[in-house]
């Protein structure tokens, strides 16, 4: 069979913002590929009526869109002479096509990004749209006095970032300081946005029933608060009510049934990350009733590298709130009613990244066993494919089978993964890649993954696993507060040592490690705490909690979570730096190769940066690949020429390390 290539992700179609209509007649979805020559994503509407798919729109620009009738779909993209303007200012346009026929049309322009769109009985709009704190009424700007006023913000801020509030990054937006999610009103008749909501106070969650508008609101001036509150908008006077106190993370605000449902966590119990409960929020008292105490792990299907573009958090239909789990290394669908009951509507071993429900009918894109992406309906017990945009794809390619293997470590266990080359010989030897998932609350599960699939089919023996601290399993299991680099690390070394007693044909010699993001970073820790790996390939990582406090956009209280006490004490920076890769960097002998962007502002490269060069100094063979313009998300989204020079200088490394032939690709 044919090998999995470098490039082979260039090959793959992503699907994303699977959409009924609203009488679900129609299904539309957005379909990524990618332009190797032009190093460029195309992003494509499509559409499935009467059993067949047609493309709606190939300008390959798409952004949102969603059905404004049944026969009419409004969608974001740029073209013609936007594409010029697109350079100098914020704006987002849309457009309207007629799904009976005729070519698309200019429908509205909004002077900044928009978010969440609704479109009211009277035919007006509520949307989300993104301001700055300092200029909140430049949407009422026209032709020269914008054009004016254009010059000038260029002239007086092109050499300057002024900040006012934290977080003031924001990973793949750059500053965002002073930016906010304000709400508006479009008058259409008029053409005409009026402001809604005070220019401190960032808007989420939009939703309409009747008269009644609902959203979630954080305002803040400096710095943003841990906790929310909801608001209640009625369309007649365009007042924001505050109808519940900021005491809640929020993930999520939907309206089920005649009632309001909060999805949220105080954080007491394990902090930032910590599984939500499901409340009812009475309007008129703001008193919250729990309805569920669940442990549930959603939003969050399993891990994989084929992705691309928007996909659904949590959806109403009928008497039911339906949203995404993860179950240990499954993704499935699930719901919830209006006495808390919660059961799950969809499964298949894999996972289901998105979906949509219309009338209790369920569509989702999914990845099962180790098929790439498709769009699938649910009828009754059986999972129907509608979609064929992967099928011929990975067709005469050897595809490694994962094979579950379960380690038990400190009365855990541990669910782990082995990918065999073909024709696995059992009398030879073979180099092997152990490969750490990113999060830590994320997942690793048998479906497709193209970089171990590639290394596999260069010979090596993969493994991976969901040590202590990963999702689906509830808060306790994914807690790792105070415990970084102890249990986790423990945990995947157990496993390892178990991989190495299953096949004896590994050669232990030849063990090399990579991981990205909280993978990144406990690679790193490896570096220091052991010498059995022959080399390393960090990515996007940590090495200092000293130095990742307060710099890029995750929230300070989440470094605070490595430690109990006021990082800005004695007590604070002794128990960060007990858990910083750096502190050991002196026990460093593997090899190591470092890729860092130099836009990522969720682990900063200066993190990447301190490493290297203690490395360097302390004369181990170090290599640091630094991409310009690129951010935490890499070796997902970011440029196909730049995640292919990734993949090879990985790939390279181990090779070099392990005594494999270069790969020619």
């Amino acid at each position: 069979m044919k090998k999995i290539e470098l490039n082979e992700f260039c090959n793959f179609r992503m699907l994303s913002s699977v959409t009924f209509s609203p009488e679900g007649d129609k299904l539309a979805y957005v379909q990524s590929t990618i332009d190797e020559k032009e190093n460029e994503y195309l992003s494509n509407l499509m559409l499935i009526r009467d059993g067949r798919t047609v493309t709606l729109v190939n300008d390959g620009k798409v952004g949102s869109f969603f059905f404004e009738d049944n026969d009419h779909i409004l969608f974001s993209t740029v073209r013609g002479r936007d594409k010029d303007k697109e350079k100098k200012e914020e704006f987002t346009t849309y457009y309207r096509l007629d799904l009976n026929g005729g070519e698309a049309e200019k429908a509205y322009e909004f002077p900044f990004i928009t978010g969440e769109m609704k479109k009211l009985d009277n035919g007006d709009y509520l949307l989300t749209g993104v301001i700055d704190v300092r200029y909140p009424d430049y949407y009422l700007l026209k032709d020269e006095k914008k054009k004016k006023f254009l010059e000038k913000f260029k002239e007086e801020n092109e050499d300057y970032e002024v900040l006012t509030d934290s977080p003031f990054f924001s990973n793949g937006a750059g500053f965002v300081s002073g930016k906010r999610s304000a709400l508006f009103y479009y008058h259409v008749k008029d053409n005409r946005l009026e402001r809604l909501t005070d220019k401190y106070l960032d808007v989420g969650d939009l939703r309409v029933r009747g008269e009644k508008a609902y959203f979630v609101g954080t305002g803040y001036k400096a710095k943003a608060p841990l906790y929310s509150a909801v608001y209640m908008l009625p369309l007649k006077d365009r007042k924001p009510v505050r109808i519940l106190k900021p005491k809640l993370q929020i993930y999520s605000l939907e309206l089920l049934k005649d009632q309001l449902l909060v999805v949220g966590t105080e954080g007491k119990r394990y902090g930032l990350s910590e599984n939500p409960f499901f409340y009812l929020l009475d309007e008129n008292t703001g008193e919250l009733q729990l309805i569920n105490e669940a442990d549930e792990s959603i939003g969050l299907g399993v891990l994989s590298d084929v992705e691309y573009g928007s996909t659904r958090f949590m959806k109403s239909d009928g008497e039911f709130v339906y949203f995404p789990a993860l179950e240990r290394y499954d993704g499935v669908l699930k719901r919830i009613d209006l006495n808390g009951k919660i059961e799950t509507v969809a499964f298949k071993p894999g996972s289901i990244n998105d979906y949509d429900v219309c009338n209790g009918k369920i569509a989702m894109m999914g990845m099962f066993g180790l098929d790439l992406p498709e769009i699938y309906l649910k009828q009754e017990n059986e999972y129907r494919k509608v979609t064929k945009a992967n099928e011929e794809v990975l067709k005469d390619k050897y595809l490694a089978q994962p094979r579950y293997l379960k380690t038990v470590c400190e009365g855990e266990e541990i669910d782990g993964w082995v990918l065999l080359p073909e024709e696995f010989d059992e009398q030879k030897k073979y180099p092997a890649v152990l490969d750490i998932h990113g999060g830590p609350k994320c997942a690793y599960g048998p479906v497709f993954f193209h970089e171990m699939q590639l290394w596999a089919s260069r010979g090596y023996i993969v493994m991976f696993c969901n040590p202590h601290g990963s999702d689906g399993r509830g808060n306790e299991f994914a807690s790792l507060n105070l415990r970084w680099g102890s249990i986790d690390f423990r945990h995947i070394m157990a496993f390892v040592d178990n991989v190495l007693k299953t096949y004896p044909q590994i050669d232990e010699k030849k063990v090399c490690c990579t991981g990205g993001s909280y993978g990144g970073y406990m690679s790193n820790w490896i570096m220091g705490h052991t010498d059995r790996f022959c080399c390393i390939a960090t990515q996007r990582s940590i090495s200092n909690w000293i130095t990742m406090y307060g710099v890029g956009d995750i929230p300070p209280i989440a470094c605070d979570e490595t430690c109990n006490t006021h990082p800005y004490s004695e007590e604070g920076f002794r128990q960060m730096w007990e858990v910083s890769p750096l502190k050991y960097v002196r026990n460093a002998k593997t090899p190591t190769l470092f890729i860092h962007s130099d836009e990522d502002h969720r682990c900063p490269i200066e993190e990447g940066y301190q490493l290297y060069t203690a490395l360097i100094y302390q004369g181990v063979e170090a290599r640091m690949v630094v991409f310009h313009g690129e951010n935490h998300e890499l070796s997902r989204t970011g440029k196909p020429k730049h995640r292919l020079r990734r993949l090879k200088e990985i790939t390279g490394w181990f090779d070099a390390h392990t005594g494999q032939p270069k790969s020619n690709s």
